[in-house]
């Protein structure tokens, strides 16, 4: 069951982080998106690769996109913001405990 259920997760983080890698390719401008565009990618790496699990993956992204979208003053489609809304819904499903140990998550910034 629970093999099914980390599955999923996978299969859940690996699509929204595809759709807004696709959506983001399609901007007119999309070398402006192109820091956000290499966070999706390593991202999905990591997810495909298991070196991280796809929740907190999820958060890794979520909040490294969410810092860019400052800096870089970027601007995201409704469809975009719907995706991104459901990777936020996706880094707090764990409930209890699965929430707290990710507190202590280190190394949240991508290697190169």
């Amino acid at each position: 069951m629970t093999n099914m259920k980390s599955d999923h997760a996978k299969n859940q983080v690996l699509d929204l982080f595809t759709r807004l890698q696709l959506s983001l390719q399609q901007h007119a401008t999309p070398e402006r998106y192109q820091y956000v565009l290499n966070i999706l990618e390593t991202g999905i790496s990591k997810v495909k690769h298991n070196q991280q699990t796809p929740e907190r993956q999820a958060r890794v992204v979520y909040d490294q996109i969410a810092s860019q979208v400052f800096v870089d003053k970027l601007h995201f489609t409704t469809d975009e913001n719907k995706v991104l809304t459901a990777i936020n819904e996706l880094t707090h499903s764990q409930k209890g405990w699965g929430e707290f140990s990710m507190l202590g998550t280190t190394n949240t910034w991508p290697s190169q």
